[in-house]
């Protein structure tokens, strides 16, 4: 297993009550709900000084991108998508428009347009807001992905849809120079793609964006 997902998954085993009981109820339903206009999905928790002593860890724009890349996968549309439950979630004035987003996504230096940037602590809220709810939003079909249940011919079959569209995405986003998108392209097995599917899962229900944010800090 990569260090990629080790954080997150360390978060979902976490003994706080919070994570627990979240994991216990049924909050990763298999159906789209409707967005809440202006409400965070972060509750009206003191979040924020949970991090005051931690840092922002050195792969937090990478892993972002890649899940919203995932994402985009699952949907065509899944942009205007973001967009627009930024606007309903009152975070307009970070996705105003795509080339704002667009721009916090090149903070990831795998990219072929890299801007040489870091999020700030806001734009991390903001966009683990989105893929949170994008995550909740599309749950069936990652369950789907990541199930054990069907036949090996219907998920080979997903699979291949799967993987061929997120590799395509890839080869036209990111730095094919670099010898780890190299691998990722190579790798017939799609380790790490399912690794993203089972971050978005754990990003799903009541804390599943208090679960995403966490694992993008440097625990003290």
């Amino acid at each position: 297993m990569c260090d990629f997902i080790k954080p997150t998954l360390k978060l979902a085993n976490h003994l706080s009550p919070v994570i627990i009981e979240s994991m216990k109820t049924s909050n990763l339903i298999g159906t789209n709900r409707k967005d809440i206009n202006n409400r965070s999905i972060f509750g009206n928790t003191n979040d924020d000084n949970i991090y005051l002593n931690c840092s922002i860890a050195s792969d937090a724009s990478r892993k972002l991108d890649f899940l919203i890349l995932v994402i985009e996968t699952l949907q065509i549309n899944a942009t205007d998508t973001l967009l627009l439950k930024a606007k309903n979630y009152g975070l307009s004035d970070h996705f105003s428009s795509r080339v704002h987003l667009w721009k916090m996504r090149c903070s990831n230096p795998l990219r072929k347009t890299h801007t040489f940037s870091a999020l700030s602590s806001e734009q991390i809220d903001s966009l683990v807001e989105l893929i949170a709810s994008m995550a909740e939003n599309l749950y069936p079909l990652i369950r789907q992905l990541l199930s054990s249940k069907e036949s090996n011919t219907l998920n080979q079959e997903r699979w291949t849809f799967f993987s061929s569209r997120l590799k395509s995405l890839i080869r036209e986003r990111m730095n094919t120079q670099r010898s780890y998108i190299a691998s990722l392209l190579s790798d017939d097995k799609n380790e790490f793609f399912r690794e993203l599917l089972v971050i978005l899962s754990l990003s799903c229900g009541k804390a599943g964006a208090c679960r995403l944010k966490a694992s993008l800090y440097n625990q003290p």
